[in-house]
């Protein structure tokens, strides 16, 4: 069986439990539209039922809900449930949401789609991907989601400023479609990438957004570590907003396959 990057390991998922970080996900980057309409169009024949794992506060499933029957939204974390059921969409009755691992909750099956974002990168693979395979209807796909902000002029800085701060200390770049396909546990049968949409927040935002993803937790950070932190993404980014307002193109990259595994 082979391992894991250690970067992705347990003691690195479990920040997505931490309260600052559930507290700062609505700063991240968004969807575009149109990976909502890709994902209603991969459920083709099958049950109009998504399983959304690692749904976080529920930025694929709420958005998702108009364009499909039921949504099943599975996180770990009950922090990041409690904010998703308080957005809009959250009390819709087609929105289940449960408090577990996608590895072991119980689940409705059969699902037409299974979604994932960044919560791939933090499933036990071995245990999760098989699963899948199983809790799909016939014809189903996993779908995986990755947004991001199109090349930006301070990237390069801001990356030693990510490299210098950020309490995982075992990072080493990687491609996860790649770590997947390499390990028998996902093929893929089709990717799009979305048109680019207009973003804009203010800087704070932006820089609080950081605080949301791995390795920036404000629990696991000294106050003084996430002060300097932010005064270094400030003082490089601000001099590109000086209205206070930071202009992203933002895309998202939507592949979808079958998983396998034992």
């Amino acid at each position: 069986m082979q391992p894991k990057p250690k970067h992705l390991g347990p003691e690195y998922a479990a920040q997505f439990a931490d309260e600052s970080v559930a507290g700062a996900y609505h700063h991240r980057i968004p969807y575009p539209p149109d990976v909502f309409a890709i994902l209603a169009g991969l459920l083709g024949d099958g049950p109009r039922a998504v399983l959304d794992v690692g749904c976080g506060t529920g930025e694929i499933a709420r958005p998702l809900l108009p364009l499909v029957d039921r949504v099943d939204a599975v996180d770990p974390s009950a922090a990041m449930i409690a904010r998703g059921r308080a957005l809009p969409g959250g009390e819709d009755p087609r929105l289940r949401w449960i408090v577990g691992r996608a590895e072991d909750a119980p689940l409705d099956a059969p699902y037409g789609l299974i979604t994932a974002g960044a919560s791939i990168h933090w499933l036990d693979w071995d245990v999760a991907l098989p699963r899948f395979r199983r809790l799909l209807a016939p014809g189903g796909y996993l779908a995986l989601l990755a947004p991001e902000a199109r090349t930006v002029p301070w990237a390069a800085e801001l990356q030693r400023i990510i490299d210098r701060y950020s309490t995982n200390r075992d990072y080493a770049p990687y491609n996860i479609v790649a770590e997947l396909t390499s390990r028998g546990l996902f093929q893929v049968r089709g990717t799009q990438v979305t048109a680019p949409i207009a973003f804009s927040q203010p800087l704070a935002a932006y820089i609080e957004s950081f605080h949301a993803m791995n390795g920036f937790s404000r629990e696991r950070m000294t106050p003084q570590a996430a002060a300097d932190f932010d005064a270094a993404v400030r003082a490089l980014v601000g001099p590109f907003c000086p209205d206070g307002q930071i202009r992203l193109e933002v895309t998202a990259n939507v592949t979808w396959g079958v998983p396998g595994g034992a």
